[in-house]
């Protein structure tokens, strides 16, 4: 018996002592496993911009993102720009993609279909219009561009409102497309060669790279950036800020869409560019498709209540009733250069201008002219491409 109950007592003891070490094992496994997932969470959403100013220390951000899952674009209004571009949820648990070197401006909605705004250190502002289904702005098939040479996958499936004396079509064709090089003019280096091209093989290869670029960024992010005003500043550095709209000296398609290109320095993760003709067809859905269109006017029939058609030009983002979902001008003020193709030497130009009648060009109008003709009343409207 003395000898069983010794082996008992053992038994029981080194019972004991793996419990604890189990135990000890677990609750160590645990604290490292919650420190990892702080850390982790620290870098991926961003959170310096939230505790810095709203809570007290790293536990209670952790807390506030373990309950939510995911940063709310309220969490980061007015806070600084982020390091690395970051998912964050609208009112509406909608996802929105804040890229890398841009805040959620002050001014900014919580509710992407009221306009979530990003603005950079320089004071660029842009625009988030969400794309739930990609197919409504691209075409899946093999195309071969204009110079002959050039084969694309992929194409904008452009949306011509009613009345307007344009047919979509693809690249290669005479009727608006994009992305398309111009025989008439792109094989000239005079015009293509401030754009860094040698010749009109030479653009078509790096507009096809751009245009895949542009919508991979959508593909991915499901939605993009546009931009909230018209072209500001100066040639030298060119703006997408509140005030005097930008009309370069030549004012053709070559000079502003280069300096679409110069608006964003110092950021490898966004690119900005001129806008495409598919970006502001599906801007135009997106005002259809959101209070915007029932309480402002018409997209496609009139655009009066919503745009400068008042026989002069206005400074951009100075005026709020031609505010549309937090974008500024889209209707009237001025004609803007988009990246579509027309012809063998045209592109085209979105939105009218203040000059015109709000029900021959409302929003969503096309008009056209030559990429090496310049007037004083174009200018044009950058997006962004994220990587």
């Amino acid at each position: 018996m003395k000898i069983f109950k010794d082996e008992k007592g053992s038994a029981a003891v080194y019972t004991t002592v793996t419990m604890v070490f189990l135990v000890t094992l677990l609750v160590a496994l645990y604290s490292y496993n919650l420190s990892v997932r702080k850390a982790q969470l620290k870098e991926v959403q961003g959170i310096k911009q939230i505790y810095e100013e709203e809570v007290n220390s790293v536990d209670e951000v952790y807390d506030k993102i373990a309950e939510d899952e995911e940063i709310k674009i309220a969490d980061l209004k007015g806070k600084e720009e982020l390091d690395k571009t970051t998912p964050a949820l609208d009112d509406n648990d909608k996802t929105v993609w804040i890229p890398k070197g841009f805040r959620v401006d002050e001014e900014s909605s919580t509710n992407q279909d009221e306009g979530i705004v990003i603005t950079d250190k320089e004071g660029n502002e842009f625009v988030w219009v969400p794309v739930q289904d990609p197919t409504t702005m691209f075409v899946y098939q093999t195309a071969k561009l204009s110079d002959g040479v050039t084969t694309t996958n992929k194409y904008s499936k452009l949306r011509v409102r009613s009345g307007d004396t344009f047919t979509d079509g693809i690249p290669g064709s005479s009727n608006v497309r994009e992305p398309d090089v111009l025989t008439d003019y792109d094989d000239n280096s005079s015009y293509i060669g401030g754009l860094g091209y040698s010749d009109i093989t030479d653009m078509a290869e790096d507009l096809l790279r751009e245009y895949n670029e542009m919508a991979r960024s959508i593909e991915t992010y499901h939605g993009f950036y546009i931009g909230r005003y018209e072209l500001s500043g100066t040639e030298e550095n060119p703006t997408v800020q509140s005030g005097k709209v930008l009309t370069a000296s030549s004012n053709n398609w070559y000079d502003m869409n280069q300096l679409c290109k110069n608006i964003i320095k110092n950021n490898t993760d966004v690119k900005s560019i001129m806008i495409y003709g598919c970006q502001w067809d599906e801007t135009m859905s997106w005002l259809k498709n959101t209070k915007f269109s029932a309480e402002q006017g018409k997209v496609d029939s009139d655009s009066s209540s919503w745009g400068n058609y008042n026989r002069s030009p206005k400074e951009t983002g100075k005026d709020t009733t031609y505010e549309a979902n937090k974008i500024y001008d889209l209707a009237g003020n001025y004609s803007e250069w988009t990246q579509e193709a027309t012809g063998t030497g045209g592109r085209i130009l979105r939105g009218g201008y203040y000059n015109n009648m709000s029900t021959v060009a409302p929003a969503s109008d096309r008009n056209y002219d030559f990429v090496t003709n310049g007037n004083a009343v174009y200018t044009t409207r950058a997006s962004l491409i994220i990587s």
